[in-house]
């Protein structure tokens, strides 16, 4: 049997319950729209540490609606080694007056201190708008809001770039499935991952090869499995209709609300 290609990863796939389901946004032109403006001002009008704050706050509570709080509170721990190592860098590395030194040597800048803070939230801001993005729209779905966004400025060039979306995001989970496969393979072996960063890291080309190589093979199998059921000509027509509801209209003008709110914001 060819994989299936509407399969998303099981970390971002959580149903809320019936009690929040109602206030998800579920259109995908809003999550594109509202991502895509969050991920810009972070990098361009975002620039004091409180406003970046905020930005993430907003992003990480809607990540919370879409995909609940497990998820959130898992996305914002693979988010600190991260940002831990933006924040050490930057203040060792950016020059400036000395917060901390020892003997008479600079060890942490109050530049640096201010940019790894102001760096590791932008990152976080990206990174927690990228996965509410994903958690609120499969991959069917992240193909038709693109399509109808683009349709309006060229048919053909909205027809490519929503079957290229469809095929790159069919193909993550099962990547991610691979990387659990060969992991759970190995960990029956003896060669399960200790716990800790540095371990962690270095037990990476343990199994990055053999991901790699069935990588290769299974997007083979999704390429044949496209091309034998004629996605690319049948995907759009198949989709219903895209229906924006009162909750998208709101969540965008919350997203609009909180990037104006954000650029606005002064260094305290």
């Amino acid at each position: 049997m060819y994989p299936a290609l509407n399969t998303m990863p099981s970390d971002v796939n959580i149903m809320p319950a019936a009690a929040t389901a109602s206030f998800r946004a579920t259109d995908p032109r809003v999550l594109l729209v509202s991502s895509l403006l969050i991920v810009v001002a972070s990098m361009t009008t975002v620039r004091t540490i409180p406003g970046m704050l905020g930005l993430f706050l907003f992003v990480a509570a809607w990540y919370a609606v879409t995909a609940g709080a497990a998820a959130t509170v898992r996305a914002v721990r693979r988010l600190l080694p991260f940002a831990l190592v933006i924040l050490i860098i930057n203040i060792v590395l950016v020059p400036g007056p000395a917060l901390v030194s020892i003997a008479g040597h600079r060890v942490v800048s109050a530049p640096g201190l201010h940019d790894g803070i102001l760096f590791a939230l932008r990152l976080g801001v990206m990174l927690m708008a990228v996965s509410v993005l994903v958690a609120g729209a499969g991959a069917e779905a992240l193909a038709q809001g693109i399509h109808d966004l683009l349709r309006r400025v060229s048919r053909s060039l909205a027809d490519r770039v929503a079957f290229f979306t469809f095929v790159s995001a069919a193909f993550v989970p099962l990547f991610i499935d691979e990387i659990a496969r060969v992991q759970t393979a190995q960990a029956f072996r003896g060669g399960a991952v200790e716990r800790g960063l540095f371990r962690r890291a270095a037990a990476v080309r343990t199994w990055l090869i053999p991901v790699l190589m069935s990588a290769v093979r299974r997007s083979g199998q999704v390429a044949l499995a496209v091309e034998l059921r004629d996605v690319r000509s049948r995907l759009i027509p198949s989709l219903p209709p895209l229906h924006l509801r009162a909750v998208d209209v709101a969540w965008l003008a919350l997203a609009v609300t909180a990037v104006v709110l954000a650029s606005l914001a002064r260094q305290g």
